[in-house]
């Protein structure tokens, strides 16, 4: 049956932790019809100073600003 794994940074709460697998199942169950009992959510978290997006560290302070500009156009 379905296993989904979702991969995020650790700064959540048990409690978010259970609502994010709580709220996972629910959708998979109601989407594919999956029995609730036979869908596994695994949740991997992974520190920021292992995680970068558009080559910039999780862990810089402009983290959110720098990992999402533009490329620069490819020069000829």
């Amino acid at each position: 049956m379905p296993i989904l794994t979702m991969t995020t940074w650790p700064n959540q709460t048990d409690e978010k932790c259970q609502e994010l697998i709580e709220e996972l199942t629910a959708t998979v169950h109601r989407v594919i019809g999956a029995p609730l009992d036979k869908i596994t959510v695994y949740l991997q978290e992974i520190p920021q100073n292992r995680w970068g997006e558009g080559g910039v560290l999780g862990t810089n302070p402009e983290f959110a600003e720098l990992s999402r500009r533009r490329a620069a156009p490819a020069q000829v």
